[in-house]
């Protein structure tokens, strides 16, 4: 599909929008909370793609996707930071626990459920989380991307991991209790 962009860039932009919007925008939810935000954070990304299109080279589909999801990821960031509510601190005087994996929850919850937890969390833990665990990205990449050190980042990550494990025993002792 993405061959056609050379043939008619509106043409292949309304494609794109039609086939991955909703795809989009449930990621620009995992940073952006507010439905109304993420809403104009991906109207913000789709008018970045639109002008990129002029010097977009097609690889293949997984690259396309893949940079479809960067722009939209990088927005998100951006819309964050111009909102004052991305704030990762340099302090890693935090002590990490020795467990970093989260436990198994032993299909109890539900994926939504799972969403609902990591979209709780302060919007710095929740940008290191899903740009690590979610995203794939490394560290060093992300200490790039936020401007922040690599340990910084390692300790917005435990610090998600801990509210996480924190949250998931609560929602099992509950569970267990209601039976």
């Amino acid at each position: 599909m993405y061959k056609l962009f050379l043939k008619n860039k509106k043409t292949i932009f309304n494609k794109i929008y039609e086939n991955h919007s909703q795809l989009l925008f449930l990621l620009i939810l995992r940073y952006v909370v507010s439905q109304f935000d993420a809403e104009e954070v991906l109207q913000r990304g789709f008018i970045k793609i639109y002008e990129a299109l002029d010097d977009f080279t097609y690889e293949n589909d997984k690259a396309s996707l893949g940079w479809l999801k960067r722009i939209m990821i990088n927005e998100s960031l951006l819309f964050l930071r111009e909102q004052k509510r991305l704030t990762l601190s340099d302090n890693i005087s935090f002590i990490e626990n020795s467990s970093n994996q989260l436990p198994e929850v032993e299909n109890k919850l539900g994926m939504e459920d799972c969403l609902n937890l990591v979209r709780n969390l302060p919007d710095g833990y929740r940008t290191v989380f899903n740009l690590y665990v979610i995203e794939g990205y490394a560290h060093k990449e992300i200490a790039d991307i936020l401007h922040i050190s690599e340990s910084a980042s390692r300790s917005q990550l435990t610090r998600a991991r801990n509210i996480l494990k924190s949250q998931l025993k609560s929602l099992n002792y509950a569970t267990e209790l209601v039976g």
